[in-house]
């Protein structure tokens, strides 16, 4: 089917947007546009980058690849609000939501991504992540796990465990207008589990990657993994003793595998050390209130 579509002279060409979110990505910014302007298949980008205070260039290299900028203060943002702000301003009723450091492993990712809304059912796909060759460990094995070759329909109402994630991902507009992002950080799950309780379908797509590693010091990583379990939470009490069993458990999990890796005595000790501090961080992190993004706001005043 997809080849059909690809091959068709005569098939309609639509426009598709894209939302960039940026902050000092100057280092691959221009790489991400190139990428996606090779992409092959019926469809024209209108690429738009949503960026929130950058200070190395990344805006002036962005328009000089042809991108849209909108600019968001810095004490504005947050990652819903960048969002809707680029979702609004772009053109298509498929929008693409791609991190800056989130580059497509091949030119065929966009045509693979957005079949699946061939069913109007399709509300949103999102797209299998991989490390970059010099990921820190933690990112192989996070990415192995979150990530894997598993193609995965959710729908039904039902939507226990979804894989969804805007660093690499595809919405209709349609149903956006309808159920826009909301929350300040994590809003890529909470938008899943949203529109799948109201009857529509998400797709994860392993067909498709992108590359896509954090680089985290333990304070970042702990505080990424509280927002995630923030909305796990769903406004439901938040105790010490479980953040502590969390934590506990994430040491015994994460520890294992440390000390099953085929890597010298000494890397496998400061890795262990690395675990303890985001343990450490995550139990003292999760009592301060707010979000990363929140934080961010605060960050710039």
């Amino acid at each position: 089917m997809m080849a059909e579509r690809a091959a068709d002279p005569a098939a309609t060409r639509q426009t598709i947007g894209v939302v960039i979110r940026t902050l000092n990505e100057s280092e691959l910014i221009a790489t991400c546009v190139e990428t996606l302007r090779q992409q092959h298949g019926p469809f024209d980008l209108d690429i738009i980058v949503v960026d929130s205070g950058s200070t190395d260039g990344t805006v002036e290299i962005a328009r000089s690849n042809g991108s849209r900028i909108l600019e968001l203060p810095p004490g504005d943002f947050d990652y819903s609000k960048a969002l809707n702000l680029g979702i609004e301003a772009v053109q298509g009723d498929l929008v693409v939501s791609l991190s800056a450091h989130a580059i497509p492993v091949d030119d065929h990712w966009l045509e693979r991504l957005t079949s699946p809304f061939d069913d109007p059912r399709v509300a949103g796909a999102s797209s299998r992540q991989v490390p970059w060759p010099d990921a820190p460990w933690q990112e192989v094995h996070r990415l192995k796990h979150q990530f894997d070759e598993t193609r995965r329909v959710y729908g039904g109402g039902g939507g226990d465990d979804i894989v969804f994630s805007n660093a690499a991902s595809v919405v209709r507009r349609s149903v956006w207008l309808q159920q826009p992002f909301i929350l300040p950080a994590v809003e890529d799950l909470d938008w899943a589990n949203r529109v799948v309780a109201a009857g529509w379908t998400i797709i994860y797509e392993p067909g498709t990657a992108v590359y896509h590693s954090h680089y985290e010091n333990a304070r970042a990583q702990a505080r990424r993994m509280i927002d995630i379990n923030r909305v796990s939470d769903d406004g439901g009490a938040r105790t010490l003793r479980r953040t502590v069993r969390e934590a506990v458990g994430l040491l015994v999990r994460d520890g294992r595998k440390i000390l099953g890796l085929d890597e010298p005595l000494r890397r496998k000790v400061a890795y262990l050390a690395d675990l303890l501090l985001v343990v450490c961080y995550y139990v003292l992190d999760f009592t301060r209130a707010g979000t990363t993004a929140e934080r961010r706001r605060a960050d710039a005043h």
